[in-house]
């Protein structure tokens, strides 16, 4: 009798150990695929970082070909058509020939200008991400008819141009999405920044984006913002209403920026 007491303590102990062992389990596994998944979206997040960062360096490339090259070419074409006009001209035919040359070659110039222009944005190269953003709202009011406010302190934006070319990108394109779906009257763009974070926040006043619209795998211009802000290592949030729809994005900043910015 006196040794049943410890072997029924020992037996008490293997199978608390056992228990222990099975309730445990579970939570490892959970914890170890919640780690897999974070190295999953991380890992996710670095390659549409780096492919991001290739075909923003494609678009610039292009878009200098295009401006230096096939530009130059256009410009050169239309001053030696104006020469050419000039000359006395007694066909009307011919005088109506010239004339529609010179209108094709104008909207052939004012096309190219804007390819390159969606490709590379030449405003950001010229005054930075605020005067970029200024462009883009005066064009999209131009456009559109909507009335676009864009509230910002040009201090708070002088960012590195990696940065700054997604920011643009994103509200350009947030900008496209509205003018395409949101039926809206006025857009906000609102930037703030607050230590190394940038807070960005665009909203319309038109019919508000659905649950299911977001949810569709051909929501392309979505799927695009998405990427551009987790590349960056940002969060995004989109919510609609009756009201319209807001986008509300956090940007963690390198150190690097913040000290650009104050000097």
């Amino acid at each position: 009798m006196s040794m049943s007491r410890p072997l029924l303590a020992a037996a008490l102990l293997i199978a608390m150990r056992l228990a222990w062992r099975l309730d445990a389990r579970p939570a490892t596994f959970a914890a170890q695929r919640e780690a897999d998944a974070r190295a999953r979206m991380a890992g996710r997040r670095a390659t549409d970082y780096a492919l991001e960062n290739i075909r923003e360096e494609e678009r610039t490339h292009i878009a200098r070909e295009l401006h230096d090259d096939l530009g130059q070419l256009l410009a050169t074409l239309r001053v030696d058509m104006s020469l050419l006009m000039q000359r006395p001209v007694t066909d009307e035919a011919t005088r109506d020939l010239l004339t529609g040359m010179d209108g094709r070659l104008l909207s052939a110039i004012t096309s190219l200008r804007r390819i390159a222009s969606n490709l590379r944005p030449h405003a950001l190269d010229e005054g930075g991400l605020y005067f970029a953003l200024q462009s883009l709202r005066h064009e999209f009011e131009e456009r559109h008819g909507v009335a676009c406010e864009l509230i910002a302190r040009e201090d708070e934006l002088v960012l590195s141009d990696r940065y700054s070319t997604a920011i643009f990108r994103i509200v350009q394109e947030s900008l496209t999405n509205i003018a395409r779906h949101a039926q809206a009257g006025h857009v906000r763009i609102t930037l703030r920044r607050q230590r190394n974070t940038l807070f960005l926040s665009i909203e319309d006043d038109g019919r508000g984006i659905a649950q299911a619209d977001m949810e569709k795998p051909t929501s392309f211009g979505l799927l695009g913002m998405h990427e551009r802000v987790w590349a960056i290592r940002g969060d995004i949030s989109i919510t609609g209403s009756h009201g319209g729809t807001r986008i509300a994005i956090h940007l963690p900043l390198p150190e690097e920026a913040g000290v650009q910015a104050c000097r």
